[in-house]
């Protein structure tokens, strides 16, 4: 156990417990969910592992921990870009930009990806696509999932409170605008910005590895911001205006 420098032990289990967690958010950064062990997180932080179960009982509890601590500025910044708007073009602008600003600012990439690396697979089938799917269900585009609402066993009330954070408003604006086609169009935005968040995230490790001038950075970073953002403006037109009879496709000629 480390040496007590701090008034009061509380005070030094809570420095303790900080110094793990910025442990474990380095190797979800770093490594994905999959890296994330007590073994790796005990080795980071320099603590012994019987020490380290006195915080949390597993990694998955570590992971949730994490995502406990990034919430509030996440949720408040979500909370303060979609405030007042009623149309659903204007939700799903405001939904990817903000998102992309927090991995922009924040390298919060790394947490949108803790379901895609899940091995909890109606966990990870929950983020993607609405809710954990039933088995031999088909995907309703009436309402972007055909999922039970049950939630299964193990998952943690933290990834919980993120996926509805971060997915309700972006379900509920397709729905508006596009009843027979949600998951669709869930789907593609969802999966520009993660993207983009990739991008970001990549952008900055190779800052770290490399130290070029942060002007160059942070207008790389701001492109890649504004790319995803026209991307997004792209499909919600595409899937909602007209389609035209004549589509020219680069080496294929006119599809009628």
């Amino acid at each position: 156990m480390p040496k007590i420098e701090e008034a009061t032990l509380s005070e030094h289990r809570q420095r303790l417990l900080a110094h793990i967690l910025d442990a474990a958010e380095a190797i979800l950064k770093t490594g994905g969910r999959q890296a994330l062990t007590m073994g790796a997180v005990s080795k980071r932080a320099g603590i012994a592992r019987n020490s380290l179960y006195r915080y949390a009982a597993n990694a998955d509890r570590l992971a949730d921990m994490v995502m406990e601590r990034r919430l509030p500025s996440w949720e408040g910044a979500l909370n303060s870009a979609l405030d007042g708007l009623v149309d659903p073009r204007a939700i799903i602008l405001a939904w990817s930009r903000t998102n992309m600003n927090q991995a922009r600012e924040h390298g919060h990439g790394w947490l949108m990806d803790l379901f895609a690396d899940s091995g909890d697979t109606h966990m990870r089938k929950r983020f993607l696509y609405g809710r954990g799917p039933e088995a031999g269900a088909a995907p309703d585009q009436s309402t972007g999932s055909t999922y039970s609402s049950a939630e299964p066993g193990g998952a943690g009330i933290a990834k919980l409170h993120f996926y509805h954070m971060v997915n309700d408003p972006l379900i509920q604006a397709w729905q508006r605008l596009l009843p027979g086609r949600v998951q669709t169009g869930v789907e593609l935005t969802r999966g520009l910005v993660q993207s983009g968040m990739r991008l970001i995230d990549a952008q900055e490790a190779s800052v770290s590895a490399k130290a070029p001038d942060t002007r160059e950075r942070d207008q790389t970073i701001e492109e890649i911001a504004q790319d995803v953002q026209a991307c997004v403006q792209a499909v919600v037109l595409a899937l909602t205006e007209p389609r035209s009879g004549n589509i020219t496709q680069a080496g294929y000629g006119q599809v009628e």
